[in-house]
């Protein structure tokens, strides 16, 4: 996950949906309409487990800071070197760390069921209204959309 969005690199892939010039395994917004990958790869209606408390049900914001990638453990919530496993993945999204194996919450959701993952698709529920114009799908921050 080159640019801690929490979609893996294999996943994202060198191609360059949007036109940009940047590949898509770096683009934190890749298919260009506003919406940050990091919050389009969640499953609709979930939340991330707590993990200082994984019993709970309140999910954690993983982007509190709005610059589009995994927070970290750094004060300014930057990745630490400590926060990736040795597989190159932030270790708190995956089931454990090292494991290659995402959060079931980071499924790469095709909501329309058109066949591009939501992080790659400008109208990712088929009502004809761009992702660009419905603006951000988690309006509370809650990490649930």
């Amino acid at each position: 996950d080159s640019d801690n969005d929490g979609i893996l690199d294999i996943v994202e892939t060198v191609d360059d949906f949007d036109g940009d010039k940047i590949p898509n395994y770096l683009d934190l917004d890749s298919d260009n309409d506003k919406i940050c990958d990091i919050l389009e790869n969640l499953t609709p209606g979930s939340a991330l487990p707590n993990p200082k408390n994984p019993t709970t049900s309140t999910g954690y914001v993983m982007d509190s800071n709005k610059d589009c990638r995994l927070d970290g453990s750094n004060s300014d919530k930057s990745i630490n070197p400590s926060d990736v496993g040795a597989n190159g993945v932030v270790d708190k999204i995956e089931t454990s760390t090292d494991s290659g194996t995402l959060l079931p919450q980071l499924s790469h959701p095709d909501s329309d069921g058109d066949k591009s993952f939501d992080f790659l698709d400008v109208d990712s529920d088929n009502d004809k209204i761009p992702d660009s114009t419905e603006g951000t799908k988690d309006s509370d921050n809650d990490n649930v959309i």
